[in-house]
């Protein structure tokens, strides 16, 4: 039997009066091979600088992402107009299609609101070189449509957003980014993690203002919402509620820390050297413009700093060794 959490549900409104399927709507049915339950619906979106949407057909229609497919999002704004776009986090893979929906109320959380109203506070995070910041401002106002905009309405942990008959639970989820944000359904049993989002590569806390530590907390927090349904922004993008899938998630955080232990166990090494070993990519990885050894350099420095502030490793003329 196919459980529940995978099976595509008839379009239902809250008060439980099923649509006919001669009554669904053009995107709906545009999408009823990715997912629906009640008003809410994922667009599966490509490989990056794409994510997928969530969309909410209610009396106040909305999307979270707009960085999917563009046909359908359009689709879905043609059959009555999108009223809310919210972003879920600063990053430039999660606001591909925003300037299609400049009519909308644009919502963000007040941490990454600066990353959306001037193109440099959004590559800032990043570090880049002058000549680094020149070709991501290219890249993201060609390839990611940016356009700056002033947010309508911050967002804050614990904010209900009231979308009709469906409510959502604003869920903030900081670590990857400080404003990342999730949305819990609570009627409809779903939850968004965003870009926690259950890959097999594990978390991403890569850009210089991440926060391993907050990361760690913020997925703790989310295994504990007792839901039928994840959807998130990347990957298969629907998953079976399952806290135990968010427990392996965040366990590979632990998993890369025992393999630079390991590789500490050989001697003192410098971070280049620790680099090197691709523990969290694998191997070399570029995507779009971004060397994801940058990202690498970062996520491993973060692992490096709680284990000298833990006593754990020391750091030695650039040099990092073990202390026990």
């Amino acid at each position: 039997m196919q459980h529940r959490a995978f099976m595509v549900y008839s379009i239902a409104n809250n008060a439980g009066k099923l649509r006919s399927l001669s009554k669904i709507t053009r995107w709906k049915a545009a999408i009823m091979n990715d997912f629906c339950k009640g008003a809410i619906g994922i667009i599966l979106g490509g490989r990056y600088p794409h994510c997928h949407s969530l969309v909410i057909d209610d009396q106040r229609r909305a999307i979270i992402d707009a960085a999917s497919d563009r046909e359908k999002l359009l689709s879905f704004h043609q059959e009555r107009q999108v009223d809310i776009l919210i972003t879920s986090h600063a990053h430039e893979d999660h606001l591909m299609y925003n300037h299609l929906f400049d009519h909308a109320a644009f919502w963000v959380h007040e941490a990454d609101a600066h990353g959306f109203t001037d193109i440099k506070t959004l590559i800032e995070p990043f570090e880049p070189t002058e000549e680094e910041s020149a070709a991501w401002e290219d890249f993201i106002t060609k390839e990611c449509n940016y356009v700056p905009r002033e947010p309508d309405r911050l967002l804050y942990d614990g904010d209900v957003l009231d979308f009709g008959d469906t409510q959502a639970l604003v869920v903030h989820a900081p670590g990857h980014t400080p404003g990342h944000c999730c949305f819990h359904f609570p009627q409809e049993r779903l939850l968004f993690l965003a870009d926690m989002d259950l890959t097999r590569i594990g978390p991403y806390y890569g850009d210089p203002g991440s926060d391993l530590d907050l990361t760690i907390c913020s997925l703790k927090r989310l295994a504990e919402f007792d839901v039928d349904v994840y959807l998130t922004s990347h990957g298969k993008g629907i998953y079976e509620g399952n806290p135990e899938l968010i427990r392996r998630y965040l366990d590979i955080i632990r998993q890369r820390e025992n393999r630079l232990l390991d590789f500490l166990c050989q001697g003192p090494k410098t971070l280049d050297e620790i680099v090197q070993q691709c523990i969290v990519y694998g191997k070399p990885v570029e995507l779009g413009i971004y060397d994801l050894s940058i990202s690498e350099r970062h996520m491993m420095s973060k692992h490096l700093d709680r284990l000298v502030q833990r006593e754990v490793v020391l750091l030695d003329e650039n040099r990092y060794s073990l202390l026990r």
